[in-house]
């Protein structure tokens, strides 16, 4: 039975418009029933974590009775038409319902310690002497069975009580009777908090004067900082943020990334770390566009936070995706982890059940997600970045001290190679779960002018595509390709990013057959990769290549540098070159002879591609990526972990 009290919802929840006198007037009503009840005296902790954690949502929303104990929610009720003049404390409550409900009433105290509860018996009896007290239990301090949960259950019924009052602390009390009282035929479940502690006397109350202000939460805090003020900090920001943006920044329409519906909403999602979608920069962007737009194809709530500069015009979706704008310093060193750390500020009050970044020099900043409790995190690690030739000496510090990071906290680590895998354990003794990228292999035949544009004839060049830095070697492709002489055109695509004076040293380097068509997406792109002779890739990186993938979906010919993390994408459908080469002269007469016999053989080239393309219809699908997911959803439980 729902209580007949008025009702206005606080940030999704039902608070009572009650007083000491209706809501135990109320609590004596649903005693009545012949079934069991719950109450619960609710303050800001309590309205914040529900509207954040949908779950948490759910369980406020089976009680029967949730009473305003706390000022900021008379105040928040009060602007609102309720007309209250006092708060419904949880002390209070209790004390004022033991002088009130006294014989035939029963009462039972479950929670506490076993000195606390004595203590409470002799107070509650000065309270009312001829109180009818049913029992009390002090349950065990560890993690409870089912077999606890049961023995609790059977002494609870055998004392018969009509008032079951319960004080575990936070919002522990409230799951445990939503999750057990269908255990129980009658009686009514009240949720008191720290009643115990203060009417037993073994704690003081905060001064009168202090509680109309609505400071009674920093009479506490005083009382025990070390165990509040994270606590304190999280909830009452949290309770501001919400009010505020209900009240006032959803009318200037800002998207509401939380669900009013908080008993019907799907797994949220969201991607944080890479530039954003539609997919305009490398590996990472596409990830989570393929990934997140299935995700959200399955039924999944996805958001992507997308960086500001990176994007000519502003769009709220993309492919079932919600997109997120916000602020970066666009440098080498600042762009990603300044946004990053923005997006983990913002994600903390958005009640996300996964919290998927990108890359592991972001892994440090999600302790500020860690130390909030709000999501659980996937972080996927990619390469060795700490290796990478672009980054400093403080740069490639943070990096590898960023990997000792994320084994430490994040709740799933994704490496995208089993090289990586292998050096995790080897460096952590860490074991992370492999997942690969995907490729897309049942693509038509494209033709958007690209080679047109580029005075190119289809089977007639040869490919490169990746971001223009140090650790992707082109430079070392560029020496090879003059090396050799008299090869078809190179097609250099992709763009230098940050590496302006890196971009000015490869254009030097390159001759007239050179062509530097900049990035290439969506369909000139694909019309490049489709109709080239063959696809090189000479970098040395231990991680697994999404241009790698990519190009063996669309059956190219891959020419690749012979290192672990590549033969375990390519197998044996490329051709690799450079194996125990010592020096560099070794590697550029290894690749320039490479290219000679390929260049000479354009009908091995279509062989080698069609076997290439059937290799990643086999081991990388887009659809299995998103399936293993989908299993790491499942088995790994979602919601807060603080």
């Amino acid at each position: 039975m729902k209580s007949v009290l008025k009702h206005i919802e606080i940030l999704g929840t039902p608070v009572a418009c009650a007083t000491y006198d209706t809501a135990v007037e109320t609590i004596r009503t649903l005693a009545q029933k012949e079934a069991a009840s719950a109450v619960c005296a609710c303050n800001t902790h309590i309205v914040s974590m529900a509207r954040h954690d949908r779950k948490f949502g759910r369980v406020m929303r089976s009680f029967d009775l949730i009473l305003p104990d706390g000022m900021p929610l008379i105040w928040e009720m009060n602007r609102r038409s309720a007309g209250l003049k006092d708060r419904v404390y949880g002390p209070y409550l209790m004390r004022r319902a033991l002088q009130l409900l006294g014989p035939p009433w029963k009462h039972f105290f479950f929670g506490g310690t076993e000195e606390c509860l004595r203590d409470l018996e002799v107070q509650a009896r000065l309270l009312c002497p001829n109180l009818k007290l049913a029992g009390s239990y002090s349950p065990p301090f560890r993690p409870w069975t089912e077999l606890d949960e049961d023995e609790f259950a059977r002494i609870i019924a055998e004392n018969d009580p009509d008032f079951i009052w319960v004080a575990l602390g936070g919002e522990r009390q409230e799951r445990w009777i939503s999750r057990n009282l269908h255990r129980y035929r009658r009686g009514v479940f009240l949720a008191v908090g720290d009643a115990f502690e203060l009417l037993a006397r073994r704690r003081s109350f905060a001064p009168a004067w202090l509680q109309r202000i609505g400071l009674t939460w920093l009479y506490r805090l005083i009382q025990e900082p070390k165990r509040l003020w994270l606590r304190y900090l999280k909830f009452n920001t949290l309770f501001l943020y919400y009010l505020l943006r209900d009240g006032v920044l959803k009318k200037r329409g800002l998207p509401d990334l939380a669900p009013a519906d908080v008993g019907a909403a799907p797994v949220r999602i969201a991607f944080i770390g890479c530039r954003g979608v539609p997919a305009r920069y490398s590996g990472f962007e596409t990830l989570v566009e393929q990934l997140g737009a299935r995700l959200a194809k399955r039924g999944y709530d996805v958001t992507v936070y997308n960086r500001d500069p990176y994007y000519d015009g502003r769009r709220n979706e993309w492919r079932g995706m919600k997109i997120v704008w916000l602020p970066t310093v666009p440098t080498k060193s600042l762009d990603t982890i300044v946004h990053t750390f923005f997006s983990i500020v913002h994600a903390l009050f958005c009640g996300y059940d996964w919290i998927y970044i990108c890359g592991v020099g972001n892994a440090p900043l999600v302790k500020i997600s860690k130390l909030f409790g709000c999501s659980r995190l996937i972080i996927n690690v990619d390469g060795a970045d700490f290796r990478r030739a672009k980054w400093n000496g403080f740069a490639r510090w943070w990096l590898k001290w960023s990997e000792r990071k994320a084994v430490k906290l994040a709740d799933v680590l994704i490496a995208d190679n089993h090289e990586i895998v292998k050096r995790y354990q080897t460096d952590y003794q860490f074991k992370p779960r492999y997942v690969s990228y995907g490729a897309i292999t049942a693509q038509p035949e494209v033709r958007a002018g690209e080679l047109e544009r580029w005075g190119l004839k289809s089977r007639e060049y040869i490919l490169y595509v990746s971001r223009l830095t140090p650790e992707n070697e082109p430079d070392l492709l560029l020496e090879a390709y003059a090396l050799a002489g008299g090869l078809p055109p190179l097609v250099i695509a992709g763009s230098a990013g940050y590496e302006r004076s890196y971009y000015k040293r490869l254009k030097r380097m390159a001759g007239e057959r050179v062509v530097f068509t900049g990035s290439r997406y969506g369909d000139v792109y694909a019309e490049l990769s489709q109709h080239s002779l063959f696809f090189v890739m000479p970098a040395a990186i231990e991680a697994t290549r999404l241009v790698l993938l990519d190009q063996m979906g669309f059956g190219a010919a891959i020419l690749y540098r012979d290192v672990p993390a590549t033969r375990e994408v390519v197998g044996e459908t490329g051709v690799p070159f450079g194996f125990g080469a010592s020096d560099r002269a070794m590697l550029l007469e290894a690749l320039a002879g490479k290219m000679r016999e390929l260049a000479a053989h354009p009908v091995d080239c279509l062989e080698i591609g069609a076997a290439a393309r059937a290799r990643a219809s086999e081991l990388f699908d887009w659809e299995r990526v998103a399936d293993e997911y989908e299993e790491i959803f499942r088995h790994q439980k979602p919601g807060p972990v603080g």
